[in-house]
C-alpha cells in the first residue's frame, strides 16, 4: 500500500509542476500579446503625430523600422510559446491520466480489502450464529 501511495504522491507532484509550467507559459504569452497590442497602439499614435508634423515625419521611418522588427520578434515569441503551450497541455493531460490510473488502482485495492474484511466479519457472525443455534438445539434436547 505504501508503494502505491508514494507513486500517487509522485505523480501529483509531477502534475502540479507541469500545471505550474503551463501557467507560467500562458502568462508569458499573455504578456507578449499585451506588449504587441501596446506596440501597435504606439505605432498608430506615432503615425498620427508624424502625419500632423512634417518636421517629425523624417524620423518616423527609423521608428517604424524598429517597431516593425520588435513586432515581428514579439509575434515569433508568441508563436513559439503557443507551440510550447500545446506540448505542455499534452504533458499535463498525460500526467493527469497517469495519476488517475494509480488512484483508481488504490481505490480498487482498498475496496477489495474492505470486502475481504466484511466477508471475514460476516463469517465470524455466521459461525457464532451456527454455534448459538447448535447450543439452542442441544439445550432443547436435554
Amino acid at each position: 500500500m505504501k508503494g502505491l501511495s508514494n507513486l500517487i504522491r509522485l505523480h501529483k507532484w509531477k502534475l502540479d509542476e507541469k500545471r505550474r509550467e503551463l501557467t507560467d507559459m500562458e502568462q508569458m504569452r499573455d504578456s507578449f500579446m499585451a506588449q504587441r497590442t501596446d506596440l501597435q497602439r504606439e505605432q498608430q499614435r506615432e503615425q498620427e503625430i508624424a502625419a500632423e508634423d512634417p518636421d517629425i515625419n523624417f524620423a518616423y521611418s527609423n521608428y517604424a523600422t524598429a517597431a516593425k522588427e520588435r513586432l515581428e520578434n514579439l509575434q515569433t515569441s508568441i508563436s513559439e510559446i503557443s507551440q510550447k503551450i500545446i506540448v505542455l497541455k499534452d504533458e499535463v493531460s498525460f500526467c493527469y491520466r497517469e495519476l488517475k490510473k494509480y488512484e483508481v488502482a488504490l481505490d480498487v485495492r482498498d475496496k477489495r480489502a474492505r470486502l475481504a474484511e466484511q466477508r471475514a466479519e460476516q463469517k465470524q457472525i455466521d459461525d457464532l450464529a451456527i454455534d448459538l443455534y447448535r447450543r439452542g438445539l442441544q439445550s432443547q434436547n436435554s
